[in-house]
């Protein structure tokens, strides 16, 4: 006999996180890295984690907390960095400097 809790175990499959390069629309976001706050305007990755079956949680990154173990996980994802999504309000010079922080990260590892 099965229980709901045993039927749920079996019907969730893990997901892996997803990211997004953006501004910090408020200085009220805590990086997960430094635990500073992200001043408004700043640069930010953020991190959509899914918890459980329709449940997720936005985790916050700094731009410059990006660190090789971080950028492995970004890159595990989207294969390149030119492939992570990032804002139309963050400017290209903007986006391309947080990509090559991921890139220069994960070359930095090996």
């Amino acid at each position: 006999m099965s229980t709901a809790c045993d039927r749920l175990k079996m019907t969730f499959t893990a997901r892996p996180s997803t990211y997004r390069l953006s501004k910090a629309p408020t200085a009220r976001g805590c990086c997960r890295k430094c635990r500073n706050l992200i001043p408004k305007g700043a640069t930010r990755v953020e991190i959509c984690a899914f918890v459980r079956p329709g449940r997720r949680t936005v985790l916050l990154r700094c731009s410059d907390c990006i660190d090789p173990a971080f950028a492995s996980a970004v890159l595990a994802v989207y294969k390149r960095a030119e492939r992570v999504p990032a804002d139309a309000t963050l400017g290209e010079a903007e986006e391309w400097r947080v990509r090559e922080a991921i890139t220069t990260a994960v070359s930095k590892q090996q």
